[in-house]
């Protein structure tokens, strides 16, 4: 029974601290939907009272007049002078900003002045981004300074008082050196030959005024200078022509020297003239027809041409030439093909001619006994020849029509004894066609003769 009551005990502890329990939650949830509701009531009656005051036809005037000065002030406050408030600073380079130097350059030269610095702008951010589009230089004074090794500032100009501007580098060292003047004799070079027709030909320039000029500038500078050239334009030139051209000091090294040339520029008179020839053109056939076919004929729609270079090379030349490859050629062909130039020929009338090529069977027949020539045995030697040969056969290949034209006469068959000695030699046995007809090919039984030699004889 005891025990039984006891169990009773127990569970109605329970039962009390769950209510407790039930009972505090209320007065929780009570107070703060009390204190929410408090707080509502209240900003409802601050909103009311500043919607009264801000609408009042009374007090409106007012508000806005208060907020004008807040936006005034807000504005235009020194922010220099509140310490709560801070201007956004900036730095900004500037490299390779122009030096300028403050001298008298008509009696000093300067050495060692950079052409160039970099300058560091800092301050608030919207003046040094305004200072950075203006065009300011760095500037050395040297004004009053005598001849000789001075260290000198470099000081930023032209960026405006509202920004710091620093120079690097700041010092440098310069070396002043006192002009004189020397006279010079002026040499030529033609400029612009590439716009000159090729046609003509310039002759060595006249100075009517003379060809000395004066050079200012230091001794170091004269010393420098290795010659001095004037430069004759010869664009679209046309005949002879007058010409104020300028000049330039070059040193060893062809660079140019920096210094005062007076005159700057000096007259000159060039001649212009277009010497010319009218020479043959001259088909150069090499190489073999394949598959047993020769060439037949061969037309040009051009026989002569007109040339155009210095008289002396024109004294040299008697002809120009067209080269064509005859083992190129597997049917009767037309085409076109360029006129070789000679060295020395600037231009040319005619530089193209159209070939008509027709080919035929190839033939073969022999012309016996032709007799060996000796060329070019200036000394006079006796030549003594192996097996007394005098004479060698000479195969003649082509077309039947072309082979029959040629005999015993149209071939001159030789041997070269330019720049010989004494002795005994195997010489290449050389063939010329003495003949128009350049359509068949030649060849000789025995490509040497072997002969000696000896001493000399007199005519």
């Amino acid at each position: 029974m005891a025990k039984k009551d006891k169990h009773k005990k127990r569970d109605l502890n329970k039962t009390e601290l769950a209510n407790r329990i039930a009972n505090q939650s209320r007065w929780v949830s009570n107070a703060y939907s009390s204190v929410e509701d408090s707080l509502f009531r209240v900003i409802r009656a601050v909103s009311s009272l500043v919607d009264k005051v801000i609408f009042s036809k009374y007090l409106m005037p007012l508000v806005a007049l208060l907020l004008a000065v807040s936006l005034y002030i807000s504005v235009n406050y020194d922010s220099e002078n509140n310490p709560f408030m801070t201007p956004l600073s900036s730095a900004r380079t500037l490299n390779n900003v122009k030096v300028n130097a403050l001298y008298n350059d008509e009696s000093f030269e300067i050495r060692g002045l950079p052409e160039t610095c970099s300058i560091t702008l800092t301050g608030e951010a919207a003046n040094v981004t305004n200072a950075a589009t203006r065009e300011g230089y760095c500037q050395v004074n040297l004004e009053g300074l005598t001849e000789g090794t001075h260290t000198v500032s470099l000081n930023a100009s032209g960026y405006g008082d509202n920004v710091n501007a620093i120079t690097t580098p700041s010092d440098v060292t310069i070396t002043l050196e006192r002009k004189t003047t020397r006279q010079y004799e002026v040499d030529y070079d033609f400029i612009n030959l590439d716009a000159l027709d090729s046609r003509y030909i310039l002759s060595e320039p006249t100075f009517p005024d003379g060809s000395r000029v004066n050079i200012r500038a230091s001794k170091t500078t004269l010393d420098s200078i290795a010659f001095v050239k004037v430069l004759i334009d010869a664009s679209g030139v046309t005949g002879d022509f007058e010409q104020e051209a300028k000049l330039v000091a070059y040193d060893a090294n062809g660079n140019v020297v920096s210094a005062d040339i007076i005159p700057s520029t000096i007259k000159v008179e060039v001649s212009v003239t277009s010497p010319h020839k009218v020479v043959p053109i001259n088909l150069n056939i090499t190489g073999t027809v394949p598959e047993d076919m020769a060439i037949e004929s061969v037309s040009m729609d051009q026989q002569t041409t007109i040339i155009y270079a210095p008289e002396n090379v024109l004294d040299t030349i008697d002809q120009v030439s067209v080269n064509l490859d005859a083992s190129s050629l597997l049917r009767d062909t037309q085409m076109a093909a360029p006129i070789t130039l000679p060295e020395g020929v600037s231009s040319a009338d005619v530089t193209m001619v159209n070939l008509s090529i027709t080919l035929g069977e190839k033939e073969t027949k022999m012309i016996d006994n032709v007799p060996i020539n000796y060329r070019n045995n200036t000394n006079n030697y006796q030549a003594e020849v192996a097996d007394n040969v005098t004479s060698v056969n000479v195969r003649v290949e082509g077309t039947k029509e072309n082979i029959e034209a040629i005999d015993i006469s149209d071939i001159y068959v030789y041997v070269d004894m330019a720049d010989l000695e004494p002795g005994t030699y195997d010489l290449p046995l050389e063939i010329q066609l003495n003949s128009s007809n350049h359509y068949v090919e030649l060849s000789s039984e025995r490509a040497t003769l072997k002969i000696t030699l000896i001493g000399s004889e007199e005519n």
